[in-house]
């Protein structure tokens, strides 16, 4: 009634205008009507599935499928589960809460109730592997099976969980070699020695059937290490290189104050080489709690003033359901940290690894309130970045809560903009924006108990295989920490070090270099090399964190003491004994016996003055020693050659007299060897001319004389063919003086043969007249040589003066060799 009276009193205007209204609510509210029933009208693709709710019930419609749906029901279209041969799937009932697992290959719908829970891949056991596994319903270890899954437990090699199963890790065998011996820390605090030279059967206690007898032999150990048990890394000083210069007492002095610099000494972290390298990286093990300064190994400056309320602890526990025992800053709900801008540019990437560490759960790693990383609200694996999430914010990644988080985040495109270890778990994209300062607990409201292991950032949006190598780095990172336990020590920091997975038994050498003092105080610098070994590992661990430590300082004290004792004179020239003598009484010590180590030798290799002084004094006394044993090494060395020289002439006396001894006995078989040949020859000519005219001439010594006339006129014929041949020579000598030459010549007479003949009786002697010329003729010896003349040349020798006897001058003449007067040759 009212809006009739009203309208009744409008204009007309008004009424034409609220006309106008009411026709077009009756038309849009219709089409309104439609367009709602039309977009509930689906088309369902063969591989798409829908999902109804209606309070705690679903219902689902498979593709392919068309039709009309309730629009004022709630619906979700979903993808079919595809799995290949290499994957799993894990689904949950929303409802009950029920795991089942999917083994691919697989194409089809979940039921409706069900939701896709993980996708992984199967698990290829290989010959040295295994799986840890952890019941989530009960929270224990294992399964029926053991607390392993071993290749023998599975079939074809591949491991697929159980729906309530979750796989903790992945471990290979652990090796030892013959001559090593592996330390492990069991889960009840015990200590457990896998020796490779022994086949103790309790060192197989998770193997395989069989493999301990393969294993076994005295080639090594291979066996599987048992859950909650690690290997015990030890830190060791490293004396096992000469140094380059003296080691000062004062200098070596061993140092346990907190104030040093701290740096971490995990193998992983020290071997890491970036393909790019990042602003900041923040290790837990470089904080230096006393200073309040984190050292950054990236290119970015130090933090310092890190914690700005509260306090933190610098621990490796394992604690709160952690399964690595990595060393990290711990703190609690009390601490606030401030790590300032950890990036500068609106295109970065930021990794960390973190964990809840208490019961108190909200969150960790944050900048401002539109940046949480990692954990929030008990969840884990999760970020949040400029108030966009880009992850899913209700599930767990990481499994139990309390593990270690290790996740990267960057700018650029899901899902790998955010990455944990091998899943991309990225949702949504970053709006580009720079974030604010960082910290933890900076936000009342949102603190929690927790531990973080490191921070790495770059300006920049890595690729994802840069991501990848992160991720790779964080899972050597927590493996070793899963594998070793760090042993505790507190060596010197000036001390070289070694880290030390698996004790070696077989004999080591440690080189010493030091200062000493001897009884006259000269301060003296020794080097030398130490021998030991290590016969009992057991009493070694127990006994002592440093074994060749304590070898050194002990070889030390005991040389200082030794060397102390004598003077430097005494100990230049009878350093070997000195020491061999420091060395007994130290062999078998229960110094030594009681950390299970043999020594075997100390050695001193050399030695040298540290004051100018002594090294003048001493350089006087060893070149005055050296002038001494040079000059006596030379006078022996001259006798030495004296003695061989007369050796050498007796030597040389007696090879004469056998010489000449020999060179006798050569002439005389040489003359009778002559003798008898020529003889031989001229008797087979005497006797073939005497034979040959005996049945004309049958007496003997008219032949012979007949022979013998043959002869001289055989060489008067060749004297006169000389002489007439112009190849004469002529000499004058003084009257009266007898001069014969002795010359060559081919006619000889056969004198030898002859007179055995009348030796005999059968040829008479001959007189000189026989020889054809007087007896000055006969001795060659009693005349000079005037000369030589060739065969065939007559040489003529007339007398100067008249000769008192005879009245006239007297000519000698030689022709061919044939020496006489001229009265032989008329």
């Amino acid at each position: 009634h009212c809006l009739h009276n009203s309208f009744i009193k409008m204009g007309d205007n008004a009424k034409l205008f609220g006309a106008g209204v009411c026709c077009c609510c009756c038309g849009v509210i219709p089409l309104i009507i439609f367009c709602v029933f039309m977009s509930a009208y689906l088309n369902l693709q063969p591989n798409e599935q829908l999902v109804f709710r209606s309070g705690s019930s679903y219902t689902a419609k498979n593709g392919p499928w068309a039709g009309q749906v309730n629009p004022f029901k709630s619906r979700t279209r979903r993808q079919a589960l595809k799995l290949d041969a290499t994957q799993y799937a894990k689904l949950r009932d929303r409802v009950t809460y029920e795991y089942r697992v999917v083994l691919g290959p697989y194409f089809g719908f979940m039921e409706a109730q069900e939701e896709l829970y993980k996708t992984k891949n199967k698990i290829v056991l290989e010959r040295d592997q295994y799986v840890r596994i952890i019941n989530q319903y009960t929270g224990l270890e294992g399964s029926k099976e053991g607390l392993l899954v071993r290749p023998c437990d599975v079939t074809d090699t591949l491991y697929v969980p159980d729906p309530l199963i979750r796989v903790l890790e992945e471990r290979k065998l652990t090796y030892v070699k013959p001559y090593e011996v592996l330390v492990v820390r069991d889960q009840n605090g015990g200590t457990l020695y896998y020796d490779g030279s022994l086949s103790n059967e309790s060192q197989y206690d998770y193997q395989c059937p069989n493999e301990a007898e393969e294993s076994a032999g005295g080639g090594g150990l291979a066996f599987w290490l048992p859950p909650y048990s690690r290997i015990v890394r030890m830190v060791w000083s490293n004396y096992s290189t000469r140094l380059e210069e003296a080691t000062s007492i004062s200098a070596t002095t061993t140092s346990t104050s907190t104030r040093r610099r701290r740096t971490s000494r995990n193998p992983v972290i020290n071997s890491q080489n970036w393909a790019q390298k990042p602003r900041m990286w923040f290790v837990a093990g470089d904080y230096n709690k006393e200073t309040d300064i984190w050292v950054n190994r990236g290119t970015g400056a130090n933090l310092s003033n890190v914690v700005t309320q509260g306090s933190v602890t610098i621990s490796d526990s394992v604690g709160s359901g952690a399964s690595a025992n990595m060393v990290s800053i711990v703190g609690s709900t009390s601490t606030i940290m401030n790590f300032g801008s950890l990036v500068t540019s609106s295109y970065f990437t930021v990794c960390a690894m973190t964990r809840y560490a208490g019961s108190a759960r909200r969150q960790i790693l944050r900048a401002g309130d539109g940046l949480w990383h990692g954990h929030n609200n008990a969840t884990t694996g999760i970020a949040r970045y400029a108030y966009t999430n880009l992850t899913e914010m209700l599930y767990d990644v990481i499994e139990p809560i309390t593990e270690w988080v290790p996740m990267c985040v960057k700018t650029g495109l899901p899902p790998n903009n955010v990455m944990i270890l091998d899943e991309a778990v990225g949702t949504d994209f970053i709006n580009y924006y720079t974030p604010p300062s960082w910290g933890i607990n900076t936000n009342s409201l949102y603190k929690s108990d927790f531990a973080i292991a490191e921070i790495i950032t770059w300006n920049t949006e890595l690729s994802d295989l840069e991501v990848e190598e992160v991720m790779l780095y964080f899972k050597a990172r927590m493996m070793d920490a899963k594998t070793y336990y760090d042993q505790a020590h507190s060596l010197s920091e000036t001390a070289s070090t070694k880290m030390i997975t698996a004790v070696d038994t077989r004999m080591q050498r440690s080189y010493y270099n030091f200062e000493v003092r001897s009884q006259d105080n000269v301060k003296l610098t020794i080097e030398g090399t130490v021998y030991w070994q290590i016969v009992n590992v057991p009493t070694t661990i127990s006994g002592t964190s440093d074994p060749e430590g304590d070898v050194w300082y002990r070889t030390r004290s005991t040389l200082i003491s030794a060397i102390g004792s004598v003077t430097v004179s005494q100990f230049m020239a009878n350093f070997n004994e000195i020491v061999r003598a420091a060395f007994e009484t130290q062999q078998g010590s229960a110094f030594f016996t009681s950390r299970g180590i043999e020594l075997i030798d100390i050695d001193i290799l050399d030695y040298y003055p540290m004051d100018e002084r002594t090294i003048a004094s001493l350089n006087t006394i060893i070149q005055t020693k050296t002038e001494r044993m040079v000059a006596l090494a030379q006078q022996e060395t001259e006798n030495e050659l004296r003695a061989i020289e007369i050796a050498a002439n007796v030597a040389m006396e007696d090879n004469k007299t056998i010489l000449i001894e020999a060179e006798a006995l050569n002439q005389k078989l040489q003359a009778e060897t002559r003798g008898a040949t020529e003889g031989g020859r001229k008797a087979t000519t005497v006797n073939s001319f005497l034979d040959g005219i005996e049945d004309m001439i049958p007496d003997l010594d008219t032949r012979v004389q007949l022979y013998r006339e043959h002869l001289v006129r055989q060489a008067l014929l060749n004297q006169t063919k000389n002489l007439f041949s112009n190849t004469s020579k002529v000499y004058m000598k003084p009257a009266g003086q007898n001069l014969t030459l002795l010359l060559p010549t081919d006619i000889h007479y056969d004198t030898g043969y002859l007179d055995e003949r009348r030796m005999s009786g059968s040829l008479p002697l001959p007189g000189p007249d026989d020889l054809g010329g007087s007896e000055e003729a006969c001795s060659a010896s009693s005349t000079p040589n005037m000369g030589s003349v060739s065969s065939g040349e007559t040489t003529i020798i007339i007398d100067a003066m008249p000769s008192s006897a005879s009245g006239g001058g007297s000519v000698g003449v030689e022709a061919g060799g044939r020496t006489g007067h001229a009265d032989d040759f008329n």
